[in-house]
C-alpha cells in the first residue's frame, strides 16, 4: 500500500496492512495453508482502518467511540508486533540487505518448508484472528451508525471578540501597531504604489487584534475600506460579497450579483480608481489568496492591503506579486506579559499578594508571551485567588481539561491548526511531546526517529529522509514549531515548541495514549494500568511522583528516551521488549558501559543514540542489531567501535566523534547513506581505502589535522583519501563537508591542494593558518555553498577572491582585523555571519543577502570612533536584507556605551527601506561596567 496514511488514532494500522498485502504476494505461495487466515485479517483490518480514518477527524467523539478507537488502535500494534516476531522466526534479518518488507519476504521462502516454523506461523495467525474476531463482534463490525460525536453548541470564534476589543484593554500593542502604521503611511519614490503587509505567526499571538488596531488607526484616510475574516473553510461568495458591501457602504445589492466571477468583476470595477484599504484576516492556503487577489485591483492610488495567516507560504504568496512586508508576529516581552497578566486579575502587579508572586512567575514563563494564553490562564486564576489554587494550576496547566470558556477559546484556536493537518503530520507533531519543554530538537534526530517508528511512508523510489525533512519544514511553515538556526537555504537545523502548544499536544497525546512521560510532565500521564509503547524520562532522574519505569508494563515498548543527567539507574535496560525500535539516550551522563552489554536483545531496534553519554565502549553485541538504521555514537570518550559494527547491513546513518577510531571493513556497510565526523588521520590506511566502496553514500563529513600524524603515513593517507573521494564523487556523494585544521605543514596547500576540486564539496571549515594558502583552491570548487573561516587576519585581496566564488550562499568569518565589502563579488550570498573589529558595506554590496549576523567585540567600544557613528556599517546598502542579528560582547564596557550602540543599530534598521527584523543579544551582560 503505497502512501499509507499514518496517524495517532490510526496506530500501526497502515504498516500492518502493507505487511499483510506483501504476505499475500507470489513470494508466499508456499504458505497456502494460512493464506485464508491472512486474507481474512486483511479484510477485517481494512474495515478497522476505515473506521479509524473517520474517527481521526472527529474532534469530540462520544465515550463509546473513544473505547472503540482505543481497542482497534491497540490491536493494530499487537498485530504488527506479532508479524515482526513471526519474521524473526522465519529468518534472521542478517540475510537481507534491502529495505523493503517485500524483499525480506523473498529472502525467506526457504525457511517456510520447515514444519516447526510453519506450525508456529499458523498458530500465531490463529491467535491474531481470534483477537480480531473478539473485537469485531464486540463492536458490530465497526460500522458507524449516525454521528459518532456529541452534538455541540455552535462555537463563537474568539477572533471575533478580538475585533471589538477596546484599545484600552490591550497591552504591548502600541509598538507593533505604530510600526505597521508607519510602514503603510510612509511616502517613497513610488508613494502611489500599492503596498501589502502580511502578518504571520501561530495561533494566539494576536494577529487579528493587531490588524484591527492598524485598520482603525489608518482606515479613515482611505476612500473605501473593508475588513473580512476568511477562516479554514471559506464561503468565497459570502466573503467577496462582504468586501463589496463594505467598500460600497452597502450601496450594492448583493442578491443581484450572481456567481463568484461576477462579484469579483464588480469589486475590481469599484476599486479601479479608488484609494482603498482592505484587511483579510486568517487566510489558510494559497489558492484562497489567489481568488481574493483577483478581486483587488492593483491601482496606483496609494492603496493598502493587509493579510494575516499562520502559514509562511501564504504570507510569501501575499507579498510576491507586489513587493510587500512579511511581518513576523512576536510574543509579548516580559514586562508586557506581566502587565497584561496582573491587569486582568488584580488591576496591577502591585496589587498581587506576595504569596502568589512565585507561582505567577512560573505561570507567566509557561505562557511564553502568548497573549491568548495569558488572557485564558488569567481568567482561570481570577476565580482561584488562593496559593493552593494557583499552585495547582502552576504544577499542571491542563488547558484541554478545564471548562473555563476562556480556556476553551484558546483550545479552539489551537485545534484549528491541529485538525487542519493531514493525518500523517498529526503523528509527527504529537511525537514532539516526547521532548522536554524549551528543548531545541535537531531536525536530523527527529526525522530519523520518525522513520524508525514508521511515521513516514514513502512512495516508490522516494528518498525517505528527504520526505521526513519536508514533513519537518511543513510543520515550520504552518507555525506549529518554531525554527532555530535557519541556514542559508532558509531551512532550520533545529526546532522548538512553544510551551502552550506543547501543553495542548500533551493533552491530545494523553487522550490518544500516544506516549508516557515521567518526570517534568508525569502529573499529566497515568498509564500504570496500560501497556506503554513510548516512554520518555525527563528531569534529573531523581524527581517524580513515585512512578518508576519498572512499575509499568513495558513488554511492548517501541521507544525509550531519556532527558537528564541522572537517569542511568532508572533506565529500564532489564526490559525484554521485542518491539523496541528507538533507544535515544542522548545526554544521559549517568550511563555506564555495562548498561549496554545486552543490547543485542532488542532485535527490532532501528535507532540508537548514545551522543554525549560518557559511554567509552560498545559491546560486540551491537553487530546483532540487524535492523539498525541509525547509530549516533558521538561520544568523546568512545575511543573505537567494535569490529562487529561491520555486520550492520541495514545501517544508513553513522555519526562518531573525531576521537573515535572505526574498524577496517567499512565497505561492508553497503547501505550507508551518511557518515559524520570521521577523523581521517586517526583511521587505518585500509579504512580510508574502504571508504571508496560506500557507493550509496550521500553525505560525508571528514576532519583533517596534519598535526596528528607525521612523515610517510601522512602522504599515504592523502593518496588514499583522494582516491576514495574521487570514486565517491563519481557515485552518489552529494555533500562533502571538510574540517581543516591548518598548521605550518599546510603552508603549501594553495599551490598544490591535496584534495581536488570535487563536485560534492559544498561545505568547508578552515581553522588557523593563513587563508592565502587556500584561496586559489576555494575559488576552484564549483559547488561550494557554505564557507567558515577562523583566522587571525584576512587580507582584502583574499576577501575579494572568496567573493568571486559564484555558488557561495553562506559565509561565516571570524577575524581580528577590518573587513570592507565592496560591490564586487558575493553576488549569490544569502547569509553572512561575521565577527571582526571593524566592518563596512559599500554601495551595491551583497545584493542578495537576506540574513546578516554580526558579533561586536568589546574592543570596538575602545576605538576612536566609538560613538553612534562608529556603528554605521552601511547596512542600508544591503538591498535584499530581511533579518539582522547582532550580538554585543559587553565585557569591560560601560552600560551607556552598550545602550548607545543598540540605539544606533536600531536606527539603522528603522531607516532601511526593507524594515528588516532586528534581534539584539547581549553577551556577558554581568561583566558590563
Amino acid at each position: 500500500m503505497a502512501g499509507v496514511l499514518v496517524s495517532t488514532s490510526i496506530g500501526a494500522m497502515g504498516a500492518v496492512l502493507a505487511k499483510l498485502a506483501a504476505m499475500l504476494g507470489d513470494e508466499y505461495k508456499l504458505l497456502k495453508g494460512v493464506r485464508g487466515d491472512i486474507k481474512f485479517l486483511k479484510k477485517e483490518l481494512e474495515a478497522m482502518y476505515a473506521f479509524l480514518l473517520v474517527m481521526s477527524d472527529v474532534e469530540q467523539p462520544d465515550e463509546q467511540s473513544k473505547i472503540r478507537v482505543k481497542a482497534v488502535r491497540d490491536l493494530s500494534f499487537e498485530i504488527e508486533d506479532s508479524i515482526d516476531k513471526f519474521m524473526l522466526l522465519v529468518e534472521p534479518a542478517s540475510s537481507c540487505t534491502g529495505n523493503s518488507f517485500k524483499e525480506l519476504i523473498s529472502k525467506c521462502k526457504g525457511k517456510l518448508t520447515d514444519i516447526k516454523i510453519h506450525y508456529e506461523i499458523a498458530k500465531e495467525l490463529k491467535h491474531i484472528k481470534g483477537q480480531v474476531k473478539e473485537v469485531s463482534e464486540r463492536y458490530a463490525r465497526y460500522t458507524i451508525y449516525g454521528s459518532s460525536s456529541k452534538p455541540s453548541n455552535v462555537k463563537v470564534d474568539p477572533r471575533v471578540l478580538a475585533f471589538f476589543k477596546d484599545a484600552s484593554e490591550l497591552v504591548g500593542i502600541d509598538g507593533p501597531r505604530d510600526e505597521l502604521v508607519r510602514y503603510l503611511s510612509e511616502e517613497s519614490e513610488s508613494a502611489n504604489q500599492l503596498k501589502i503587509v502580511s502578518l504571520v505567526g501561530y495561533g494566539g499571538l494576536g494577529k487579528t487584534t493587531l490588524a484591527n488596531q492598524a485598520y482603525h488607526k489608518l482606515g479613515g484616510s482611505f476612500e473605501c475600506r473593508a475588513f473580512v475574516s476568511i477562516s479554514q473553510n471559506p464561503d468565497m461568495n459570502k466573503i467577496l460579497s462582504s468586501i463589496l458591501s463594505q467598500i460600497s457602504n452597502g450601496e450594492t445589492d448583493n442578491r443581484l450579483l450572481g456567481d463568484q466571477q461576477t462579484i469579483i468583476s464588480h469589486i475590481r470595477e469599484f476599486l479601479e480608481n479608488k484609494r482603498y484599504f482592505i484587511v483579510m484576516d486568517d487566510i489558510w492556503d494559497v489558492p484562497t489568496w489567489k481568488i481574493l487577489e483577483c478581486a483587488l485591483f492593483k491601482n496606483k492610488c496609494g492603496s493598502r492591503i493587509m493579510t494575516t495567516t499562520r502559514v509562511n507560504d501564504v504570507a510569501r504568496a501575499c507579498c510576491s506579486s507586489v513587493r510587500g512586508l512579511i511581518y513576523r508576529m512576536k510574543p509579548l516581552n516580559e514586562d508586557d506579559s506581566k502587565k497584561l497578566f496582573y491587569k486582568r486579575i488584580f488591576g496591577s502587579e502591585e496589587d498581587c499578594p506576595f504569596d502568589l508572586k512565585e507561582a505567577s512567575a512560573d505561570i507567566l514563563k509557561k505562557c511564553g508571551g502568548l497573549p491568548l494564553a495569558i488572557n485564558s490562564i488569567s481568567s482561570l486564576l481570577a476565580t482561584r485567588q488562593t496559593k493552593e489554587g494557583w499552585d495547582q494550576v502552576r504544577c499542571s496547566i491542563q488547558f484541554a481539561k478545564d471548562k473555563s470558556s476562556e480556556i476553551e477559546a484558546m483550545n479552539y484556536i489551537l485545534s484549528l491548526s491541529y485538525f487542519d493537518l493531514p493525518h500523517y503530520l498529526r503523528s509527527c507533531l504529537l511525537y514532539l511531546t516526547l521532548f522536554p519543554e524549551d528543548y531545541e530538537i535537531k531536525r536530523e534526530r527527529l526525522v530519523h526517529r520518525w522513520i524508525s517508528e514508521g511515521l513516514i511512508c514513502r512512495e516508490d523510489g522516494e528518498d525517505i529522509v528527504e520526505l521526513g525533512d519536508r514533513y519537518f519544514h511543513e510543520l515550520v511553515n504552518r507555525s506549529l514549531i518554531q525554527p532555530v538556526q535557519i541556514g542559508y537555504d532558509g531551512k532550520a537545523s533545529y526546532c522548538r515548541v512553544h510551551d502552550i502548544i506543547l501543553d495542548f499536544l500533551i493533552s491530545k497525546s494523553a487522550d490518544e495514549g500516544f506516549c508516557t512521560l515521567l518526570g517534568n510532565h508525569s502529573n499529566l500521564t497515568h498509564f500504570s494500568d496500560r501497556k506503554v509503547r513510548r516512554l520518555s524520562l525527563m528531569g534529573d532522574g531523581e524527581q517524580g511522583n513515585g512512578i518508576k519505569p519498572n512499575k509499568l508494563d513495558l513488554s511492548h515498548l517501541r521507544s525509550l528516551s531519556t532527558f537528564g543527567y541522572g537517569f542511568g539507574k532508572q533506565v529500564p535496560f532489564f526490559l525484554k521488549s521485542n518491539a523496541l525500535r528507538v533507544l535515544d539516550l542522548e545526554g544521559c551522563r549517568g550511563l555506564k558501559d555495562h548498561h549496554l552489554k545486552n543490547i543485542g536483545r532488542f532485535s527490532q531496534l532501528r535507532y540508537l543514540n548514545i551522543y554525549d553519554t560518557g559511554i567509552s565502549e560498545l559491546p560486540g553485541q551491537i553487530g546483532d542489531l540487524q535492523y539498525l538504521e541509525t547509530l549516533n555514537a558521538f561520544s568523546d570518550s568512545l575511543d573505537e567501535l567494535p569490529e562487529t559494527i561491520n555486520r550492520l547491513q541495514r545501517l544508513m546513518h553513522l555519526s562518531v566523534s573525531r576521537f573515535t577510531r572505526l574498524p577496517d571493513g567499512i565497505g561492508n556497510m553497503k547501505n550507508l547513506r551518511a557518515l559524520w565526523n570521521v577523523n581521517i588521520l586517526k583511521q587505518s590506511l585500509k579504512f580510508v581505502h574502504g571508504l571508496s566502496e560506500l557507493t550509496k553514500l550521500r553525505t560525508l563529513t571528514i576532519n583533517w589535522d596534519a598535526d596528528e600524524i607525521e612523515g610517510r603515513k601522512l602522504f599515504g593517507h592523502k593518496e588514499s583519501l583522494v582516491s576514495s573521494l574521487c570514486k565517491l564523487d563519481a557515485c552518489n556523494l552529494r555533500t562533502l563537508c571538510i574540517y581543516l585544521d591548518l598548521g605550518e605543514k599546510d603552508g603549501h596547500l594553495g599551490d598544490n591542494p591535496f584534495i581536488p576540486s570535487l563536485n560534492s564539496i559544498q561545505d568547508i571549515h578552515l581553522y588557523g593558518g593563513e587563508i592565502c594558502w587556500m584561496t586559489k583552491w576555494l575559488v576552484s570548487l564549483v559547488n561550494l555553498q557554505k564557507l567558515t573561516i577562523y583566522v587571525a587576519v584576512i587580507e582584502q585581496q583574499d576577501l575579494q577572491m572568496i567573493g568571486d566564488i559564484p555558488t557561495l550562499v553562506e559565509f561565516n568569518l571570524d577575524v581580528c582585523g577590518t573587513c570592507v565589502v565592496t560591490d564586487r563579488g558575493f553576488q549569490q550570498l544569502q547569509k553572512f555571519v561575521i565577527k571582526c573589529n571593524d566592518l563596512m558595506f559599500e554601495s551595491g554590496a551583497m545584493p542578495k543577502l537576506v540574513e546578516f549576523c554580526l558579533s561586536i567585540r568589546s574592543i570596538k567600544f575602545n576605538s576612536a570612533d566609538s560613538g553612534a557613528g562608529g556603528f554605521d556599517f552601511g547596512i542600508c546598502h544591503l538591498s535584499s536584507l530581511d533579518t539582522v542579528h547582532v550580538t554585543i560582547d559587553c565585557r569591560g564596557v560601560r552600560a551607556a556605551a552598550v545602550e548607545a550602540t543598540e540605539g544606533a543599530i536600531r536606527s539603522m534598521s528603522r531607516i532601511h527601506p526593507n524594515h528588516p527584523t532586528l534581534e539584539i543579544t547581549r553577551k556577558y551582560p554581568n561583566q558590563m561596567l
